[in-house]
Parts: C-alpha cells; sequence; structure tokens
C-alpha cells in the first residue's frame, strides 16, 4: 500500500487539510491499520496535485484561509482501481516478536515478563479505543468499515489472551519445548560467554 493510495482513501472521505490527513494517520489506533511513516505527506501531497489526483481547495474559517485538498475525477478512477486490486498480505513489524524470538538463558526472565506486561497495559488501552471508536459520535466509520473495526477487536483481544499465557509460562517455567536439532543453543551461549571473558580479560 502507498503512501499516495492511502493519502486518496483519506480523502474519500471528505476533502481535508494536509494537517487533518497527518492526524488521520497518527491516531491511537492508526497502527492497526496503516503501519506507515507519513513524514513525507507533504512532498506526496504536491506530487498527486501537479499529476492531476488531487486539487486545493481554500476555504475561510474563523477569518483564516485554510487549504483543503479534494479528489479529482482522475483522483476518484486511482483509487477506485486501488480498492479493486487485491491487496498485499501485511507484513508484521513487532520489536516484542523479535525480542522474544532471540532471547537467551543469560537474560533474565523478569526482563521479558515486564516486556509484557507493559505490552498488556498498552494492548488494553489499545482495545478500549477501539470498542469505543464506533460509538463516539465523531467517527465516520461505514457499514463495511465496520468489519475492519471487528477485526482489530478480534486481533488485540487474542493479542491479550497470548499475553497472559505467555507471562503464565514464564512465571512458571512452563515453556513449550523448542527445537535445537544442532545445539545452536550452547554455541550461542557459548559465545556470548566468551566475547564478554574477552572484554574483561583487556
Amino acid at each position: 500500500m502507498s503512501i499516495e493510495h492511502s493519502i486518496l482513501a483519506v480523502l474519500s472521505f471528505w476533502p481535508s487539510t494536509g494537517y487533518d490527513i497527518k492526524a488521520e494517520f497518527e491516531h491511537k489506533a492508526a497502527g492497526l491499520y496503516w503501519g506507515m511513516s507519513y513524514g513525507s505527506l507533504y512532498p506526496k501531497l504536491t506530487k498527486l496535485e501537479a499529476e492531476g489526483f488531487v486539487l486545493p481547495i481554500e476555504q475561510e474559517e474563523g477569518g483564516r484561509k485554510k487549504k483543503l485538498y479534494e479528489l479529482t475525477p482522475k483522483g476518484w478512477q486511482e483509487f477506485e482501481n486501488w480498492l479493486r486490486l487485491p491487496p498485499a498480505f501485511p507484513i508484521i513489524k513487532d520489536e516484542l516478536l523479535m525480542k522474544m524470538s532471540t532471547w537467551h538463558d543469560d537474560m533474565e526472565g523478569s526482563v521479558l515478563i515486564s516486556h509484557l506486561v507493559k505490552r498488556k497495559k498498552t494492548t488494553e488501552e489499545m482495545l478500549v479505543f477501539v470498542n469505543d471508536w464506533s460509538k463516539n459520535g465523531v467517527s465516520y466509520i461505514s457499514d463495511v468499515g465496520m468489519l475492519s473495526i471487528r477485526y482489530a477487536e478480534l486481533r488485540l483481544e487474542t493479542e491479550l489472551k497470548w499475553i497472559e499465557e505467555s507471562i503464565h509460562a514464564l512465571e512458571n517455567n512452563q515453556l513449550s519445548k523448542g527445537q535445537d536439532p544442532n545445539g545452536n543453543t550452547e554455541k550461542l551461549l557459548a559465545r556470548r560467554r566468551e566475547a564478554f571473558r574477552g572484554e574483561k580479560e583487556k
């Protein structure tokens, strides 16, 4: 999903300022949907305008002029062509999962548990936000869009269940047995300990 198509998608809701578009990508649950950096938002808007996909509209509000962006016919067509394309499978970028995948026996288990406890708090807050999202009387969510809200709810509920199971397994030494056909655990720990031993001897 390109930044340009994401911008066109937001503008399909209503004409928006650059600030409004940026805010849409930065609200509390945005990471569940977009997972993208929008630091280059304004250059992308300029590019879309130059290519005829959006047009600027000046509007006065409270005695001040502001620039809104609206889709052109070409912009609507590009947006709808994008809707018809099969979506790519999502790429997961989760620092907690990366850390857990590379955790080793010389690390304190209490540190990992603290990571999970912090994640649980964040996930609980996110679930409250998502549960309230469609009832806040402010946000626009289409009937089909409600299906994506339901996905977000189920995903967060599943994550909370997984976190609780993980904390229980770590606290009670009930981890499932992994697989290590080449003895990598011992080799990894030996390499680590040798590296620190060499550091101390300098």
